[in-house]
């Protein structure tokens, strides 16, 4: 009993160092040296694990610990503190003791007679292997809880790895799974040389075994050394914009849940008409204003005729058309007003004020924005009479790009390099005469120039998060990504930062642009390397002009070919079981023919009596 406490608490100190890497209250941007270090105490505690029942438990209390030290502020969200923090801690509790089963399969198999084969030196592998393991299971582990209907991609280490920026570069590479396995390779190198030291006196040939540990130091070494020197030459790679989009970005730092509709709308005409003014003094013409979510209330869109005339003191409609730019403003879209569907979405307005159309928030928050059976009348009857709530959000279904003039001036005309076939024919006609449709191919006098546009995508509130709706984002031909956020509910600082950490690697995998506009921070905007080229403080009232460069669009490794790291690691995971399977069996089969020609050997010959 003891040494289960002790364990227990081993996995409960895990948890604590892992949320103290993480971004915090104390450390706001998070400390990569305790997450290099965080997993210890568990990989120990797992290894000592006699049964699958301590696996799962020892999992369960790392998590859960996790969950509530670091995303205690989900209590915050609205009243559904029980759904919100409550069943998410509890479902990924859950999650995570089925994995630490896991964990304990293959140190399962290897109990004593495979120990003595390692302490004498017949295992040269032993290390690594464990090693391997546990980081495998460690990435299916976080791949896992950040997809899916439940998906909550907090409380990971490549949160805590934000920081060290040489690093989270292979993020472009292996997604943020490749960030992880780094950290929880150094976590598993160190927990062995913990647990070498302590059984040293057992070793039958010490040097064998110390060869072992070295060989398994010298591949985390070199996973480290490929991974920073891939990421000192990313980071140092000149980027040239090919062009810019000068956007005005507005930090209201009023919460729309508490505020009226109007009030917040005001505010937010306030302070972009003073960023307006500031950037054209600078000499920069704006091309862009983005407000964040939910600013706007009433429904689209139905709404365009009640914000053509409201506010009172100057309509938002007339407010637009003043600023003579185009605008991206977080509301809500009616899709269906029978069944009541209303969807959480990104407005566009034209330059004159009118409404051009929306995108909708695809991966919804779970329990919160999206309610299971949300139709049924009884799921309704429970939100309203017990939650106090009475309906969620819809999920959209619609990757939409957003394409906007920028840079006005310069060539007007398509430039020639643009669209032409790799073969052509220019014919004259009958009368030895150019035909004009064929000549106009030549002149670039028609057609728009797309260097005078900018494309975009708007991903909402914690879906700068998921790369799985990024990556559909991405291939609509988006050339940067916009995100509109509202995290003033949270009312911490460790969240905003939370938040900011886990977007900040679309920019590194995509190796493109991300503005974040946040009603109350964290509003940034950050380069293809992750570096912050601008931003406004937390809980700040404010707005700034950014000179958002845009660069050509790559093809990264990830963009390309998605979580295949983690998937890898899962295959890996996979063979491993179907091999042990088959090996057991194959054991099964041969003892049952021993014992099978034992006992023709007894009918053939029986023993005299």
């Amino acid at each position: 009993m003891n040494l289960v406490i002790l364990q227990v608490f081993y996995a409960i100190f895990s948890g604590i160092m892992e949320v103290a890497a993480i971004p915090n209250e104390l450390l706001p941007l998070g400390e990569p040296l305790i997450a290099l270090f965080s997993l210890v105490p568990l990989y120990i505690a797992l290894y000592r694990a006699r049964t699958c029942r301590e696996a799962f438990l020892l999992m369960f209390m790392q998590a859960l610990t996790v969950h509530l030290g670091s995303s205690f502020w989900l209590a915050n969200f609205r009243d559904f503190a029980v759904f919100t923090l409550g069943a998410s801690a509890l479902g990924t509790a859950l999650e995570a003791g089925l994995m630490g089963i896991l964990f304990f399969l293959y140190p399962l198999h290897e109990r004593m007679p495979s120990r003595l084969e390692e302490y004498g030196g017949l295992r040269a592998g032993a290390v690594s292997g464990r090693m391997l393991w546990f980081c495998a299971v460690w990435i299916s582990w976080e791949w896992l809880k950040s997809t899916g209907f439940l998906a909550y991609p907090w409380g990971t280490l490549f949160l805590a790895a934000y920081r060290w920026k040489l690093l989270t570069q292979i993020a472009a590479i292996t997604g943020v799974w490749g960030v992880s396995f780094l950290y929880a390779l150094c976590s598993a190198l160190t927990a062995e040389g913990i647990m070498l030291l302590a059984g040293a006196a057992h070793a039958q040939a010490p040097q064998a075994v110390a060869a072992s540990y070295r060989q398994a130091a010298l591949f985390t070494a070199c996973a480290f050394a490929a991974s920073g020197a891939y990421g000192l030459c990313a980071w140092l790679m000149p980027r040239i914009s090919e062009k810019q989009l000068n956007t005005i970005i507005v930090q209201q730092n009023i919460d729309p849940w508490e505020a009226g509709d109007n009030e917040g709308v005001e505010i937010s005409m306030r302070i972009t008409e003073q960023a307006f003014r500031r950037m054209r003094d600078e000499g920069h013409e704006p091309d862009l204003a983005v407000w964040s979510e939910g600013v706007l209330s009433r429904p689209f869109p139905y709404a365009r005729y009640y914000y053509s005339d409201q506010p009172e003191s100057e309509s938002l409609s007339a407010f637009i058309g003043r600023m003579g730019i185009p605008f991206v403003i977080g509301g809500a879209a009616l899709v269906n007003p029978a069944k009541k569907h209303y969807e959480n979405s990104a407005i566009l307005f034209d330059r004159k004020g009118e409404y051009a159309g929306f995108y909708s928030k695809i991966h919804l928050v779970p329990f919160a924005e999206a309610i299971p059976f949300a139709d049924n009348p009884l799921v309704q009857r429970f939100m309203e009479d017990v939650v106090n709530f009475s309906a969620g959000w819809s999920a959209g279904t619609q990757y939409v790009l957003f394409r906007v003039p920028a840079g006005r001036g310069g060539f007007s005309g398509r430039p020639l390099e643009y669209g032409r076939p790799a073969q052509a024919l220019i014919t004259l006609d009958a009368d030895g005469r150019a035909i004009p449709q064929i000549t106009e191919q030549y002149t670039g006098e028609n057609g728009e120039n797309p260097d005078n546009f900018v494309s975009f995508t708007t991903p909402i509130c914690f879906e700068d998060a998921f790369p799985d709706v990024c990556r559909q984002l991405h291939k609509t031909g988006s050339e940067l990504f916009i995100n509109i956020t509202n995290d003033s509910w949270s009312r911490t600082k460790s969240a905003e930062y939370q938040h900011f950490a886990a977007a900040s690697y679309i920019a590194i995998e995509f190796r493109t642009t991300l503005v974040r506009c946040a009603n109350a921070g964290y509003s940034v905007v950050l380069d293809p390397a992750g570096r912050i080229l601008a931003d406004m403080p937390l809980f700040t009232e404010g707005a700034i002009g950014v000179q958002v460069p845009v660069y050509r669009r790559v093809r990264t490794c990830f963009s390309v070919m998605g979580d295949w790291f983690a998937w890898l690691l899962m295959g890996g995971i996979a063979a491993y079981a179907l091999l042990r399977l088959f090996r057991m069996r194959a054991g099964a089969g041969i003892r049952c023919v021993r014992v099978y020609v034992h006992v023709q050997e007894r009918q053939t010959h029986p023993q005299p009596l």
